[in-house]
């Protein structure tokens, strides 16, 4: 990813979305970056619980048997690390809510925000025209170029995720067709995946990204496989050594 883009992840109701947009944002705090989660669907406390499992090793089961120690875990990570904050915003919120926050943010503590994950797109409305909310395509339109506006003039990575339709439920390759709502917003967008799970991968422990459109490399239609640890909810990559898991 590059400062300024538009990354979009799309993935079913349930199929992990936000877990994967936590995932992304903690491997960027490790790497020192600063960053906020925003999100319309998640309460800030559920969204802060996951980020403490995947950061402390431990499963929120154990986290709420044991803060004591879940909470110096956190501290741990947190001397090495860049500043985060989680943000909730309700649902049909705009840019305008976003980039008052992260202005604020700035302003109050002096954190310079390298990255933004936005929970979800298809939650937002536009602020530049007034849209039904039945149209989707335009409303799509409208707030993936305002979300891509606001990445670039922060010069920031920016992620957000959207819904697959009922049409990619039982399929396991996906395409354009199988984004709700407006295809617009993958006109705009520089990357798309498409998250790939089920119950038999889960509890195999992977996670597979479909790579649905790509501006900056050669990787269309590729397949990537990841580990997954069901009980932290830690996504990362897999071992050389580890053999594909068959997901027909």
């Amino acid at each position: 990813f590059s400062r300024g883009e538009l990354n979009i992840f799309a993935g079913g109701s349930g199929s992990g979305k936000s877990l994967v947009m936590m995932n992304i944002a903690i491997s960027w705090l490790e790497q020192g970056l600063s960053g906020a989660y925003i999100s319309l669907e998640l309460s800030e406390e559920l969204v802060g619980l996951r980020t403490d499992a995947m950061l402390s090793s431990m499963s929120t089961r154990d986290i709420r048997k044991d803060m004591d120690t879940s909470e110096l875990k956190v501290k741990m990570f947190g001397k090495k690390a860049g500043q985060y904050r989680v943000k909730g915003l309700p649902a049909q919120s705009n840019v305008n809510d976003i980039r008052a926050y992260l202005k604020e943010v700035q302003v109050q503590t002096g954190i310079k925000i390298d990255f933004v994950m936005v929970d979800y797109l298809d939650l937002l409305m536009p602020v530049s025209a007034k849209v039904s909310p039945n149209d989707l395509f335009v409303k799509d339109k409208y707030v993936s170029e305002e979300l891509r506006n606001l990445a670039k003039e922060l010069n920031i990575l920016f992620v957000t995720a959207s819904q697959l339709n009922r049409s990619a439920v039982e399929e396991i390759a996906f395409d354009h067709s199988h984004i709700s709502g407006g295809i617009s917003k993958i006109n705009t967008a520089d990357n798309v995946f498409g998250i790939f799970t089920s119950r038999a991968l889960k509890e195999r422990g992977r996670y597979q990204i479909q790579c649905m459109k790509t501006r900056t490399s050669t990787g269309n239609g590729q397949t990537v496989e990841l580990e997954y640890n069901i009980e932290t909810m830690r996504i990362t990559d897999l071992p050389e050594d580890a053999p594909p898991v068959n997901s027909f």
